[in-house]
């Protein structure tokens, strides 16, 4: 049988394969269009936040673990006082970020305060031993015979650091510094250091003594926290007063330590500070606007705005005034027998309608520090 080879009958199969390919092309796309609709409406849209629904801690376990870091407050602190704290929260979400918060509170128990000063010894030390005019003074002493670096440290310790107390300025009191050198002078001093003699005394006591040469004389004093730099100013300038009438110790070292101090602090910023003079500080002052606190929420899909209107929302509660702390510092600073005034008020603010987890502030008023109330 003669095969057909007929042009025509090739051109019809041609055409018809190309239309069945391009039906089959059209069909599975329609199909990728409309299989996103046979799912579950819960499944296409945006997953709902748990940190609106559900709470991020366990009444127990959690709870378990703030009362662990913080039972080395000195006040009142139980278990049931934290759980009644964040209860106060009103809505699943702002009791959550309060128990973010609370979890990274930066807390210093006392054990963690003689860690503190013993560090700010390590670094006050070798702050001064990079000192070129007191290495050039302890080389041109006749003693120690031997001259290397622990020779060094020990002259800087007995013979040329002097511990002072920061003046009290009118308006303010600075009596933490005394509970703060009493654990110094025990973790932090040897017991070489100025025998038989007082080691922390008015820096008036220190001018009116006049030993040792001026010029190689350092003066250190210390406290809890330097937020602002606000009470720091004020004493700079009773020290300035007393430099006044001993015009001599005006090229001594000033050192100021502290045990945490706010980033956004510089020395430059205080008018009329002493030429020669610096702050050394354990940690860095932790706020609420940290970028470790912003990452945290941002891990839970709590929005900025969201975060902004709780600080708000509760520090106007606690305190009666919008502010996060003390020139807005907002810090999240507590040591192990107050909460500094730079700290979120509702951790220690108290109000008829707000019970502070921990219930005191750093220094009392002048007016009641003056008149001896607590």
């Amino acid at each position: 049988m003669q095969e057909n080879t007929n042009s025509s009958n090739h051109q019809a199969i041609k055409h018809f394969r190309i239309i069945n390919d391009d039906i089959k092309f059209c069909q599975r796309k329609l199909s990728d269009l409309i299989s996103p609709y046979n799912k579950p409406l819960a499944s296409i849209l945006p997953e709902e936040r748990q940190v609106e629904q559900t709470l991020l801690f366990d009444e127990g376990i959690d709870i378990d673990e703030h009362y662990d870091r913080l039972r080395g407050w000195e006040g009142s602190i139980s278990k049931i006082k934290i759980r009644n704290w964040l209860n106060q929260f009103d809505t699943p979400l702002e009791k959550n970020i309060a128990h973010l918060l609370l979890s990274k509170i930066q807390f210093f128990s006392s054990d963690k305060i003689e860690i503190a000063t013993r560090r700010l010894q390590e670094k006050l030390l070798q702050f001064l031993m990079e000192e070129d005019r007191l290495r050039q003074a302890f080389f041109s002493v006749s003693k120690p015979a031997v001259k290397n670096e622990a020779e060094f440290q020990k002259w800087l310790r007995n013979k040329i650091i002097r511990y002072a107390m920061l003046p009290s300025p009118t308006d303010t009191s600075v009596e933490s510094q005394h509970r703060l050198w009493s654990i110094y002078e025990r973790s932090a001093l040897t017991t070489t250091s100025s025998q038989g003699e007082k080691k922390f005394k008015l820096l008036k006591e220190y001018f009116e003594a006049r030993k040792g040469e001026p010029e190689n004389s350092v003066f250190v004093f210390m406290d809890y926290t330097n937020g602002s730099g606000n009470q720091l100013t004020k004493c700079i300038r009773e020290i300035n007063k007393l430099l006044a009438e001993y015009p001599a110790y005006q090229n001594s070292f000033f050192v100021f330590m502290y045990v945490v101090q706010s980033k956004s602090f510089s020395l430059d910023s205080i008018e009329f500070a002493p030429s020669r003079s610096d702050t050394l500080f354990y940690e860095e002052m932790l706020d609420y606007k940290n970028s470790e606190i912003i990452e945290l929420l941002t891990s839970y899909r709590i929005s900025t705005d969201e975060y902004d209107a709780f600080i708000e929302k509760y520090c106007l509660r606690a305190s009666g005034k919008l502010s996060a702390g003390y020139r807005e510092s907002g810090a999240l600073t507590c040591h192990h027998y107050s909460c500094p005034n730079n700290t979120l008020p509702f951790f220690h603010k108290s109000s008829q309608n707000w019970e502070p987890l921990f219930r005191t502030s750093q220094t009392p008023s002048a007016t009641r520090y003056k008149q001896g109330q607590k």
